[in-house]
């Protein structure tokens, strides 16, 4: 899951992702918006089958699912999906009685990809605490970048030649088999056990996802692999490569639940020092004002409660009191010069 705020660039990456895919034979591209059973569904027509000489053919069902926006694909937090979503996980058969009929559906061999993108808002507001707690986030790999690369909208554009990319994709789509590890792979995964898998994540949303971080290292470190080259097996140097990956995604993940905390509140406290920033003339800005302005952003019972943080925070300060009304005059700090 790729997150970041509104205008990074979450959907054209998305978007290069799922057209480099889409020249694949046997590719299926799951739908956008659908019910889980719908999914289900899709999924059980959604079948790859691969022909292997002088073995039975390999067949199972396959479906990549790419949304730039995650609150298209999942509009509103369902259990049903996100424990059906979790389930496909281990690839382990998957079957399913419809409640309005007698039809038994049954995939042997289920395996669903899924490349979304979220803003850290949307994502917070979509998954309710509980969420955290439950096997589906633990399974998400979440990628976080502030990050606004400013160039000149004018620029003649350089074509980018994805030709030896889409060749490489085409091998790799045709390559089947277990991978093997080297001894110094092993060696490496064990030694890091050995001193409890460092530097762990602390936030309390990332507690389960800490246990799958393993399992996470090694599906990178099949990826590595298999970027490197056509051989299945893992060595030192995917381990590492794999290893750089994880934790520069963890180091960002945090990012996620501060950029996505905002509230009601917060976000009027925003406001409300730019107003008073807009509006000083040099003398503050009256309480009277403030509690206006204030009002029409939030429920009138709050107003106090919020301005009595923002001084006590040191948002803002109060300028003086007026002798003959009374009236309290704020103001914003300047910013202090180190």
């Amino acid at each position: 899951m790729l997150v970041a705020h509104p205008g990074v660039g979450k959907t054209r990456t998305i978007n290069e992702g799922r057209d480099l895919v889409m020249n694949l034979p046997e590719f299926h591209l799951g739908p956008i918006s659908m019910t889980f059973a719908s999914l289900v569904d899709k999924l059980v027509k959604s079948k790859r089958c691969i022909i292997r000489p002088g073995e039975d053919p390999l067949e199972y069902n396959t479906m990549y699912i790419c949304a730039d926006e995650l609150g298209a694909f999942i509009s509103k937090y369902d259990n049903e999906m996100i424990d059906g979503l979790a389930n496909f996980y281990y690839n382990t058969p998957y079957s399913q009685t419809r409640r309005t009929s007698d039809i038994n559906v049954k995939i042997n061999s289920p395996q669903v990809n899924i490349l979304c993108g979220s803003t850290p808002q949307n994502l917070t507001d979509l998954m309710p605490e509980k969420a955290w707690g439950q096997g589906f986030t633990s399974r998400l790999m979440m990628v976080f970048s502030d990050e606004r690369i400013v160039g000149d909208d004018f620029a003649e554009q350089e074509e980018i030649n994805f030709s030896d990319l889409q060749s490489d994709l085409g091998m790799i789509n045709e390559i089947i088999g277990q991978f093997e590890v080297t001894e110094a792979y092993r060696k490496a995964v064990n030694d890091w056990r050995g001193c409890g898998e460092p530097p762990v994540p602390n936030h309390p949303k990332l507690i389960h996802y800490v246990t799958r971080r393993r399992e996470h290292l090694y599906k990178l470190s099949m990826i590595s692999a298999i970027d490197r080259s056509n051989h299945l097996l893992l060595t030192v140097d995917d381990f590492n490569r794999a290893m750089g990956w994880l934790l520069e995604a963890e180091t960002h993940m945090i990012e996620i639940f501060k950029a996505g905390a905002t509230n009601a509140d917060a976000q009027a406290m925003d406001e409300i020092v730019h107003y008073i920033i807009v509006n000083d003339r040099g003398h503050g800005v009256s309480e009277q004002k403030i509690t206006r302005f204030a009002s029409d952003k939030i429920p009138i019972q709050s107003v106090l409660r919020v301005i009595e943080i923002l001084e006590r925070s040191g948002q803002i300060v109060l300028r003086g009191v007026d002798r003959s009304t009374k009236l309290r005059y704020y103001t914003v700090p300047s910013p202090s010069v180190e």
